[in-house]
């Protein structure tokens, strides 16, 4: 009787775990699916009607509508693929945003992928960038150019929020609860790279990807993956202004300095790791001594 009572627990977890699973893969095609039924549904009426108004000496007033707009549309996609992977998951899905941060990791992941820019930029980079981008992109940067502010608060911001809620928060969250940690973070990076549409951009995204899932994995914390995002585009948008103003250009010294300050860092994010690790066991040693102080010598659960 025990047995087939652990027998059938054992067949229940597996087919929460292949829901879970479906949950991953339908996250994939559902955001996809989403992106293009709104944009085309709301943000595309929008954006004409956005584009054909004349706000006269107040084109600040115009890219804060386009901001307001852009947030307001990635709010509802976020809401709908959420509620899509709960449903599929029975509601045992949920995503974990705070994990085991603190400062010190904040701190570290922030230099690692400082340390990361420079030694990409320095190497990979210098051959990606002689790639031609695709046509879309390089329309895409013009009308950057067009709305600055919504640009930059669209990649600092908008931009890390969104693609990590989908990219670390769901689809990682759900290849871990399946396959091994490796298997799982190379797949994640791997759509994460694939989802930029450009080799250009694709290549970077890939091996950034393999860090946030690396980030993701050890702290379970999106907010430290979404920090570290926004680290990296705010950082290479400086970088571009220092590029184009101050004829700053990509050498040895950048990638030795690049490489120095990206191997400190991950020791240091190791380091942290193990501290917040054995701070978080002695706090659980320090609440069953005191459950047993107050129980009479009985551990409460």
């Amino acid at each position: 009787m025990k047995f087939y009572k652990k027998r059938g627990c054992n067949m229940e977890s597996q087919a929460r775990e292949s829901k879970f699973e479906l949950s991953v893969l339908g996250a994939v095609w559902t955001i996809i699916l989403y992106e293009l039924i709104i944009s085309a549904l709301i943000w595309g009426p929008f954006s004409e009607i956005y584009d054909s108004i004349s706000f006269g000496n107040m084109e600040n007033t115009k890219e804060i509508i386009g901001i307001l707009g852009n947030i307001i549309l990635r709010i509802i996609i976020v809401i709908l693929v959420v509620k899509k992977a709960k449903k599929i998951s029975d509601n045992n899905f949920r995503i974990n945003y705070l994990g085991k941060l603190n400062y010190k990791l904040l701190l570290s992941v922030i230099l690692l992928m400082i340390g990361y820019y420079f030694w990409y930029q320095s190497s990979i980079g210098v051959i990606t960038d002689k790639i031609p981008l695709p046509e879309f992109l390089e329309e895409v940067f013009k009308d950057m150019e067009l709305h600055p502010y919504s640009a930059i608060f669209s990649i600092a911001v908008i931009a890390p929020i969104y693609e990590e809620i989908f990219m670390r928060g769901i689809i990682l969250a759900g290849l871990l609860n399946r396959y091994n940690p490796k298997k799982a973070i190379i797949i994640s990076a791997l759509i994460f790279g694939i989802s930029h549409f450009n080799v250009v951009q694709s290549v970077n995204a890939i091996v950034i990807g393999l860090i946030l899932g690396m980030i993701y994995y050890k702290t379970n914390s999106l907010i430290l993956c979404i920090a570290v995002h926004m680290t990296n585009n705010i950082f290479a948008m400086i970088m571009e202004g220092a590029k184009e103003y101050m004829g700053y250009s990509s050498n040895i010294i950048s990638f030795l300095a690049g490489v120095i300050i990206f191997i400190g860092s991950a020791l240091l994010f190791f380091r942290y790791l193990r501290e917040s690790d054995e701070n978080l066991k002695a706090d659980k040693l320090y609440k069953k001594r005191r459950d047993l102080d107050e129980d009479t010598g009985k551990i409460k659960i």
